[in-house]
């Protein structure tokens, strides 16, 4: 009975239920506006800058040879610490042989000392002129003979024979000067030549000593420069310039260090027709800064300044090469790293500023165009098409398209419709610097991120 009564309950309330349901209408309540997050323009002056990928490289690099051939004796230097200062004893070859060079050099040269003052006090010209004088006299004692006979002839006191004899002997006398005026000549010849010559060998024998000694020198290796060696590539023991030089170690210098990077041809005319309307200096004419950070690092820590560029553009890559020099006393930098370097582009005061997440890249839009939803004074969206710059701190440079009272939608834009309402949330800009730029501090920009991945060929 009562389960009867209940099932009657429950179907006269279904029924009641019905018919007032039939009577009521169904009405859509409207949604709210959405909600987004709107913020200004932020205002300040920044550089701009171009960065590249670059590899660096030691300002110097010196192989190590044996140029005398011997056994190597000894080695100097330890192969952990790996730093070596100018002129320290790295190697040592036999030096045996070469004192011996040495010593017989020096002897040849004394012996051509001697050669030379012998030569230097001979009396053979003295020697040639005494004979001169002597057969002079006999000439001249001929002569008086000859004289004397012809005129014992005239008288008939003396035979024509004793005439012929004195003449015969006159002529006799007379040859005998000449050849001894010739003895003479030679002699002073002579003296002159062994004098000269003498004079060549001492010469040719302080050359060879010289020589001896240098070679005697080139047994002691030592550093040419200050810097980094290389392990030992011989081992104590073994023969060592045998034919050719032998390679023993090699140094390099990395303090300061070279960062040599590729830029395009159409940042090098950028860089042309600035220097053309005075905007920018020459690197010769002033130190241009540049900034590096390594991989593992951020914020360019590491400051230099370009110190070279190519004088012409590669065809094959349409780039030309520069290089610029750091500071590397900590020697934190080594040799073929690669590296990101930047170079201040050109200072911009009062640009406007984005967030990056704001900007969207539309299809159909030109290179350097983002757009934007405006939200303006009825709080209804509007979209906007913008020229923008370099990137900076999170931040994107604004340069056609924005005014600095603008409210820009930051976040909800995938909720926001154009030419319809939203609500709008400002926010601070400032939260949305990423950078770490000091207070008061131009913030820098990259003029061209696209250049991160540039080819560089050192």
């Amino acid at each position: 009975m009562l389960r009867r009564i209940s099932v009657a309950l429950c179907t006269t309330l279904g029924t009641l239920l019905l018919l007032i349901g039939c009577d009521r209408k169904n009405v859509l309540a409207e949604l709210p506006p959405p909600i987004v997050t709107v913020t200004s323009p932020i205002r300040k002056s920044v550089t701009t800058y171009l960065e590249y990928t670059g590899i660096t490289k030691s300002t110097a690099s010196v192989e190590l040879r044996a140029r005398v051939k011997g056994f190597l004796k000894a080695r100097y230097y330890d192969e952990r610490k790996n730093s070596v200062q100018k002129d320290q004893p790295l190697f040592l070859i036999e030096e045996e042989p070469y004192r011996a060079r040495v010593q017989l050099a020096e002897a040849k040269l004394q012996e051509a000392l001697s050669a030379l003052q012998k030569a230097e006090t001979s009396k053979i010209r003295e020697i040639a002129k005494a004979q001169l004088a002597l057969d002079n006299a006999a000439l001249l004692l001929a002569r008086i003979e000859e004289s004397r006979q012809r005129s014992l002839v005239a008288r008939n006191a003396a035979s024509a024979q004793d005439v012929d004899r004195a003449e015969a002997n006159t002529k006799k006398a007379a040859a005998q000067v000449e050849s001894d005026q010739a003895a003479l000549e030679q002699a002073k010849s002579d003296y002159e030549v062994n004098i000269a010559t003498a004079k060549a060998n001492v010469a040719a024998a302080r050359a060879d000593l010289e020589n001896a000694k240098i070679d005697l020198s080139y047994c002691r290796i030592n550093a040419p420069i200050s810097g980094r060696i290389s392990r030992s590539l011989v081992d104590v023991g073994n023969l060592v310039g045998e034919g050719q030089a032998t390679q023993l170690a090699t140094i390099v210098a990395d303090d300061p260090i070279y960062v040599y990077m590729s830029a395009s041809e159409s940042d090098l005319l950028r860089f042309r027709d600035m220097r053309a309307k005075g905007q920018r200096k020459d690197y010769r004419e002033v130190e241009l800064p540049l900034e590096m950070e390594l991989a593992n690092e951020t914020g360019y820590v590491h400051k230099g300044i370009i110190q070279y560029v190519d004088p012409a553009v590669d065809p094959v890559t349409g780039t030309i090469q520069a290089r610029g020099v750091f500071r590397n006393h900590d020697g934190k930098i080594v040799p073929g790293l690669f590296v990101r370097v930047r170079l201040p582009f050109e200072d911009k005061p009062n640009a406007l500023l984005l967030p990056e997440r704001a900007l969207v890249a539309e299809v159909g839009l030109k290179p350097g165009e983002r757009m934007v939803l405006v939200v303006g004074a009825d709080n209804v969206a509007k979209s906007r098409v913008l020229r923008v710059g370099s990137a900076v701190d999170g931040l994107r440079i604004i340069e056609g398209g924005l005014k600095p009272d603008d409210r820009v939608i930051v976040d909800g834009i995938q909720k926001a419709r154009e030419d319809e309402k939203v609500n709008p949330q400002p926010a601070d800009p400032a939260s949305f610097v990423t950078g770490t730029t000091p207070s008061g501090a131009s913030s820098p920009a990259v003029a061209n991120p696209a250049e991160k991945s540039a080819t560089v060929t050192p």
